[in-house]
């Protein structure tokens, strides 16, 4: 056994090394615990109350309610209703397929949708609410509160959805909301708007004024302040200090909400001759005074709330592939040739360029130019007529005979004068300019084929008559009519109001047009109704409502030699879809001009029988209301009246 020496200097002096050295890390070490600790709990110790608070409380968004959509005397448009729906938080269920199966067997989900809810669950989170159901029944929706404790993350809500109380008759005017997008997100960089477009269901506006306006009907969103337990479920919301959401502006129409659906009505109702005929058809009506847009209607037509909901695929497809095109809005998307009714045009640029009203043309029938017959719509022809006489019978021989001199270009400039060719700020999107052709239009056109840019004279024969390239939409036609008719640049608005700032009625100052030739004019449109025109059934039996018009009928198919040996000899003939589509423009009283009207009707084949009559009643249910003498809503009042209620809330 080898004994060690405990008193070895040396050795003792390396553990008394060591021994200083280990306590003296262990005393750096308790040294730099001690300096965490204080920094944590004294020079820290605000920025961490304020974390821990972030960790106890959470701020939940209040969506506030949309703005409503109402007419010029204060009828409701598009409004918000009850939504009882279903929102599932994936985060509180332990299998989040296991709930949705649970869910379908109460409230059916598509395939498509159940995608559609997994998706959201991975864009949005486990502890954010998606929506999983909406639009419930109040059956369905007792019926899940009953089954509420056997379904883990089902939250039932009570929100708000969309309501278009006139449907389809209000389509195209107001539009409709739809659901948020990654797109919208994109286009909305700061970060309060992109957390309010990410709630659970909130719709946006898709198309109409519902996305014109977007910004003002979308209103502003408040919050609450909301306690949460360490798994980030919701124990206790404070309602006292909540900020209230702020609703929308409401936007005020210059619609009649009474006269359009009236309206939509009547050019949905088949015509006399062919009461199986399908009515693929629209109408405007303006307020000469004020500009005013009283009816811009277009039918057939989607019902808004379809889209609300969530449009069924099956419907979808329908209204895509129907040929009666329920998705255009014919009024304002839908541009077609004017036909006869461009001749009021044409009869004064004819005067313009020097052409006698009282000059008389023959009409046989037709007429030979270049190396064809260009025929009148009358076979037999007109006999002799003068210029009030070929706008009363609607004669194409006599204006074949001017446009054999007439400058197209001179033709062409009087048409945007009187307001085709041209679109306007009314905040529906989609309009069409049409066409108004001239030597320049040509050259553009064609400029990639330089033989074809060069004008024919044959091409105004065409054009004269409101054919060949010409074209319109039914707005702009009853913005013409009503221009012949005042003698001013009558211009259109459809909203009077944002809120409580009232819009100016835009201006009208007078047309660089010689009274003379608009007197005319407006005699031959006189004639066409209470003359025994074309249009006399078209005739109001109400004289202090005269009325003055003008009938149109465009070709769409020019029937062949083919289509006469198969027996195919009149336009009723034919298939639908090659028809002739009817027009009819005018505006009333005769005397004292105050309202204008246009009514297109697809494949209607003559203005005289399918779209006269259908103006003729719009115009009598005007006749008989006369809005412009009743006061419109002042949407001052509403919004006293609103605050007020938030007040007493």
């Amino acid at each position: 056994m080898v004994r060690v020496n405990t008193h070895d200097p040396e050795r003792q002096e390396v553990t008394s090394r060591r021994s200083f050295l280990l306590g003296g890390g262990v005393g750096l070490m308790f040294t730099v615990v001690a300096g965490r600790l204080y920094q944590l709990q004294v020079v820290d110790h605000d920025k961490y109350v304020d974390l821990a608070q972030q960790n106890q409380f959470n701020r939940r968004i209040l969506t506030p309610l949309r703005g409503e959509i109402i007419d010029r005397f204060g009828n409701v448009l598009a409004t918000n209703r009850n939504n009882y729906r279903i929102l599932f938080v994936p985060e509180q269920a332990r299998d989040v397929d296991e709930a949705l199966d649970k869910i379908s067997n109460l409230v059916p989900i598509s395939d498509a949708k159940r995608r559609r809810i997994t998706r959201e669950i991975r864009r949005r989170g486990a502890f954010t609410p998606v929506e999983v159901g909406a639009n419930l029944s109040w059956d369905e929706f007792s019926k899940l509160n009953f089954e509420l404790p056997h379904l883990a993350g089902v939250l039932p809500d009570v929100g708000e959805t969309r309501d278009y109380p006139l449907g389809e008759a209000s389509a195209f005017v107001i539009g409709y909301v739809g659901a948020v997008t990654e797109e919208d997100l994109a286009r909305h960089p700061d970060d309060e708007t992109r957390l309010l477009l990410r709630q659970p269901g909130f719709k946006i506006g898709r198309d109409g004024l519902e996305r014109t306006y977007e910004s003002e009907l979308r209103g502003a969103a408040g919050e609450m302040n909301v306690k949460i337990n360490a798994h980030g479920r919701v124990i206790e919301e404070f309602r006292d200090e909540a900020i209230p959401p702020v609703q929308g502006k409401t936007l005020t129409l210059t619609i009649d909400a009474e006269l359009q659906q009236k309206a939509t009505e009547i050019l949905a109702t088949p015509g006399e001759r062919m009461p199986d005929e399908p009515q693929s058809a629209a109408a405007s009506v303006i307020d000469l005074v004020t500009g005013d847009i009283l009816v811009l209607a277009s039918t057939p037509a989607f019902n808004p709330n379809d889209f609300n909901v969530g449009i069924n695929p099956q419907l979808w497809k329908e209204l895509n592939e129907s040929p009666y095109n329920p998705l255009l809005n014919k009024t304002l998307t839908g541009a077609y040739p004017p036909g006869s009714t461009l001749k009021m045009i044409s009869a004064i640029a004819a005067q313009e360029s020097g052409f006698s009203r009282h000059k008389t043309t023959y009409c046989p029938g037709r007429m030979w130019y270049g190396n064809r017959y260009f025929h009148c719509w009358k076979r037999g022809g007109h006999g002799t007529v003068d210029m009030k006489g070929a706008l009363k019978h609607s004669c194409d021989v006599y204006f074949y005979e001017i446009a054999k001199e007439l400058d197209i270009d001179l033709l062409a400039d009087v048409a945007r004068r009187f307001g085709l060719g041209q679109t306007y700020e009314i905040g529906v999107s989609g309009q069409q300019k049409g066409i108004v052709p001239d030597r320049e239009w040509k050259r553009s056109y064609y400029a990639g084929n330089p033989e074809n840019q060069t004008w024919f004279q044959g091409e105004t024969l065409s054009a004269i008559i409101g054919q060949g390239a010409v074209t319109a939409t039914p707005l702009q036609l009853a913005i013409m009519a009503g221009r012949i008719a005042t003698g001013k640049a009558v211009r259109p608005r459809l909203v009077r109001a944002v809120g409580d700032l009232i819009l100016p009625a835009p201006q009208a100052a007078d047309i660089n047009v010689n009274p003379a030739h608009l007197a005319t004019v407006r005699e031959g449109m006189n004639a066409v109704t209470n003359e025994y025109g074309t249009a006399a059934r078209s005739r109001l039996e109400m004289p202090e409502w005269q009325l003055a018009g003008k009938t149109g009928t465009s070709q769409v198919y020019a029937i062949t030699a083919e289509d006469r040996a198969k027996g195919l000899t009149e336009p009723e003939d034919l298939p639908w879809e090659r028809r002739d589509h009817a027009l009819f423009v005018c505006y009333m009283p005769y005397e004292n001009p105050r309202y204008a009207c246009s009514v297109l009707v697809e494949h209607g084949i003559g203005g005289a029988r399918a779209a006269g009559p259908k103006a003729r009643e719009i115009m009598r249910a005007v006749a008989e209301k006369d809005p412009a003498s009743l006061p419109p809503i002042d949407p001052r009042n509403l919004a006293a009246k609103s605050a007020s209620s938030e007040r007493r809330g």
